[in-house]
């Protein structure tokens, strides 16, 4: 008769993985029947009776309180896009002096906020204040424009304007309007 040895630590350490491998799969497919079981998928509810119609527990007056506000924000983001549109198609050369501007000296956010502010929102490069002198897109002052190198071209040119202001920003000069 054949005798077998006892099992060694490698056997009883076999045996042990083995387990927890089934242990594992069984968890798991549990686990994925849970996610196509009814109970998880989501439903709408619908209640009908009594004069009283809801959806999700939310009754018309909310429902239409969210249609409203949904079409508030739609014609909110249509009057931006018209007047952004109204001021590319209307001058479209002070967009791209801007953007030259921004492109060669950067500080692209200060250069169109100072324009939108020292304009009034017109974006008009023959604005002219009358009671300080200060002319241009960007309200220069007549010394404060001779001070530039852009100082030989027209003040009224957007182009020259826009990279006087975009150099003054690169030189530690963006202090000086009072438009911030």
């Amino acid at each position: 008769m054949r005798r077998y040895p006892p099992p060694g630590p490698s056997t009883t350490a076999t045996v042990l993985l083995v387990l927890l491998v089934l242990v594992v799969l069984l968890a798991l497919i549990l686990a994925g029947r849970g996610d196509s079981h009814p109970s998880s998928v989501t439903v709408h509810r619908r209640t009908v009776g009594y004069g009283q119609i809801a959806f999700d527990f939310a009754g018309p007056e909310r429902w239409a309180m969210r249609y409203r506000r949904a079409r508030l924000e739609v014609r909110q983001l249509r009057a931006e896009l018209r007047a952004q549109r109204r001021l590319t198609l209307s001058s479209p050369h002070v967009a791209e002096a801007i953007n030259l501007a921004a492109a060669t000296y950067g500080y692209a956010d200060a250069l169109w906020r100072k324009a939108r502010c020292e304009t009034g929102g017109t974006f008009s490069p023959n604005a002219l204040n009358g009671s300080s002198g200060a002319a241009g897109l960007f309200q220069f002052l007549p010394s404060t424009w001779a001070s530039t190198p852009y100082g030989r071209f027209s003040v009224f040119s957007p182009y020259a304007n826009a990279l006087a202001a975009g150099y003054m920003h690169a030189h530690g000069r963006g202090g000086e309007w009072v438009c911030r």
